[in-house]
């Protein structure tokens, strides 16, 4: 599948502008991470792609998210476990297996916690740096939906130092600024 392929399967069933900027800079961050892991980018995008695919629609109906996610991708032809099951990691801790499945986890925190800090400078994505990620991190009035632990803890569940997960981070949402308006 190719990624524009991926990003029309988003299109068709995300019914939110939030939703659909917070799927496409989990999937800078997962592209990134694949990156420094030295693994496949497509499939760890396209698992941060569609990782929250079905919250517009089980927002109001939690137990079925990730299900009705992976019901819909299926009936799009796609199959690769590896991307199915970190859907459901980032969710369910019993289906964190891998490197995957685990870093999906921390990309969906960090993620929200850049876009947030992002939309409130000037210049957005652009020269944004790790001290104020970090500084937005410890004010927990700001994006307080974010999980803060689930960025925190990253060197002990991925062996990545804070800062150097920051970094990644930041740099994949930077790649992904034009296409959700953070340029």
């Amino acid at each position: 599948m190719t990624r524009d392929q991926a990003l029309e399967i988003v299109k068709k069933y995300t019914t939110k502008e939030i939703t659909y900027r917070h799927l496409i800079s989990v999937e800078g961050v997962m592209r990134a991470l694949a990156r420094h892991f030295g693994e496949d980018e497509d499939t760890w995008g396209f698992a941060g792609l569609w990782h929250d695919l079905d919250y517009d629609h089980t927002a109001d109906d939690f137990d079925r998210h990730t299900h009705l996610t992976i019901e819909w991708l299926r009936a799009e032809g796609m199959d690769d476990d590896k991307i199915l099951n970190a859907i459901l990691a980032h969710k369910y801790p019993d289906h964190r297996h891998s490197l995957i499945d685990t870093a999906i986890v921390h990309a969906d925190a960090v993620a929200g916690l850049i876009v947030a800090a992002a939309l409130v400078r000037p210049e957005k994505a652009a020269g944004m740096k790790v001290s104020s990620v970090k500084k937005k991190l410890k004010e927990k009035s700001f994006a307080p939906g974010v999980e803060r632990e689930e960025i925190r803890n990253v060197e002990e569940s991925l062996g990545i130092p804070l800062d150097e997960f920051l970094a990644i981070a930041i740099a994949g949402v930077q790649d992904m600024a034009p296409e959700i308006q953070l340029v």
